[in-house]
């Protein structure tokens, strides 16, 4: 009976009960506030120290800053335990969330995230050859790119990959952006594709090459997972994450000193 009527006293009630995940967030943004230093207003991660009226600050701005930024007191030689625990437990949201990037870190992956991170300004894949100065969000990418390099850019899952002497081409499909990307150096061909993306993300993509030759019926197909913004092409060369054939073997598929070479984006 005490259940009941408290179920029909709440239901009249004007008294407003957070639910769970509002209280949830609620915490977390308390706790992220806690963490900012005062000085950097970046979180703060161990290790954390004190000053003798016990304010917090960060160790980075601790070597920067003579007194505590909050109270003017002497630093002292005493560690924040507590709070340290606190931020090794927290996860933290990437400083572009206001550009799109929703996702929740743990203390030892935020720094590696926000290096790599789409959401901030990005370069033109196209000042890999020298010839884009433009830099900018994700999301302005695809319309820069269609606009200013209209002989580089694809809306296909299927596209005729770039003469492998130094090119490139940027794709828009499937609701991403990637980058294929060509070099021919030391004898050998390279070519691998990226997504405008993080590596967990790029790793949900494969490229599926075909090399076919003159006569029609030979052909070279390998299949790659597509690598991440963060990786950048130089590493992907040397990984043999990617299309890798010697000089001999390509020109077997060369047809009127071009190749016949096409790549086909999919999900795994």
């Amino acid at each position: 009976m005490r259940l009941n009527s408290y179920q029909q006293n709440a239901e009249t009630s004007d008294t407003y009960v957070l639910d769970m995940d509002d209280m949830s967030r609620a915490l977390d943004e308390a706790l992220l506030k806690d963490l900012e230093c005062p000085v950097c207003i970046e979180y703060m991660v161990p290790p954390i120290w004190l000053c003798t009226n016990g304010h917090n600050i960060c160790s980075k701005c601790r070597q920067s800053v003579q007194c505590c930024p909050t109270c003017r007191a002497e630093f002292s030689e005493i560690r924040n335990f507590a709070l340290e625990n606190i931020a090794r437990r927290q996860k933290y949201p990437c400083v572009n969330r206001q550009s799109g990037c929703l996702e929740l870190f743990s203390i030892e992956d935020i720094a590696e995230h926000q290096a790599g991170s789409v959401y901030g300004k990005i370069k033109c894949p196209l000042h890999l050859l020298n010839r884009c100065s433009w830099s900018g969000l994700k999301n302005d990418l695809k319309e820069h790119a269609k606009a200013a390099h209209p002989k580089h850019f694809a809306e296909s899952t299927k596209f005729t990959c770039p003469h492998m002497l130094n090119s490139l081409l940027i794709t828009s499909c499937i609701g991403e952006i990637f980058t294929c990307y060509a070099q021919k150096r030391d004898g050998r061909y390279y070519d691998a594709v990226q997504l405008i993306g993080t590596s967990s993300e790029a790793s949900k993509y494969k490229c599926e090459f075909t090399l076919l030759a003159a006569n029609g019926i030979e052909q070279i197909s390998k299949t790659f997972l597509v690598q991440g913004y963060s990786e950048d092409f130089e590493t992907t060369f040397k990984s043999g994450k990617c299309l890798n054939l010697d000089e001999e073997t390509v020109k077997h598929f060369v047809v009127d000193n071009e190749l016949k070479l096409s790549g086909i984006l999919s999900r795994v």
